[in-house]
């Protein structure tokens, strides 16, 4: 990594519409959710061109660092590259499962041959027991930022390409965000963009941050979209 980009372990929270990828492409009876529409807030057209995001799910009560151990042994052999993380989904009926999130897969039908290889490494995966088709899900991701730091509080995504964040002071619930990023999109100026809750840890404190993901975004249309933030937070704040 370039000196410029500082390492940051944290955590982002996002909602995303899951559809359930057919059975040939899986473990047997295996669990795999797909956001085809990852940016929900900024695209409406999915591109099925290759796997964007994928959700091999889990089974029983995973944690943090045993699957993320999995992964980085896997990553050591697979022929083929792939970025994953840890995480939890949380559906409107009140259950919930953890997750691996994949993306950056090359190709549909590498999913069962990573899912075998994280497998062996004793992961166990859901038995899919529904069908979902863009049923909307809240993502909470536990993983690594590679951020470079521009000033007021503000960070450019060094892994992702149109991402950046910015600092915020308040703490909403996922429900009281999303009214708030409507809100904020009722300005035509900022209309499309996607954003996410996120925080980082540094020197035993937590960082807060609300993700902006817009094509072309540069520093002059984030502060606006901050400011605008800014000024409507304390109305969503309990």
């Amino acid at each position: 990594m370039k000196k410029d980009i500082i390492e940051r372990f944290g955590g982002l929270q996002k909602e995303e519409p899951l559809s359930c990828i057919e059975d040939e492409l899986l473990l047997p009876e295996s669990c795999v959710l797909e956001s085809v529409s990852p940016f929900a807030g900024y695209y409406t057209q999915p591109n099925a061109s290759k796997p964007l995001y994928l959700y091999l799910m889990l089974e029983g009560n995973a944690t943090f660092w045993p699957v993320m151990e999995a992964i980085q042994q896997v990553k050591k052999t697979a022929p083929f590259d792939f970025d994953a993380v840890f995480g939890e989904i949380s559906f409107t009926d009140q259950t919930h499962c953890y997750t691996v999130r994949v993306r950056d897969l090359p190709h549909y039908h590498l999913i069962a041959e990573l899912q075998l290889l994280l497998k062996n490494q004793g992961l166990v995966f859901r038995k899919r027991n529904r069908k979902l088709v863009q049923i909307p899900g809240l993502i909470r991701l536990e993983k690594f930022f590679y951020l470079q730091e521009l000033g007021n509080g503000f960070y450019l995504d060094r892994q992702q390409d149109h991402h950046m964040y910015f600092t915020v002071n308040a703490s909403l619930a996922w429900e009281q965000f999303k009214k708030l990023t409507e809100e904020v999109k009722y300005d035509v100026n900022l209309l499309y963009f996607d954003a996410a809750q996120a925080y980082f840890l540094e020197d035993g404190r937590t960082t807060r941050l609300i993700r902006i993901y817009k094509e072309g975004l540069t520093t002059e249309k984030l502060s606006e979209v901050a400011l605008r933030y800014t000024k409507l937070i304390p109305k969503y704040q309990v």
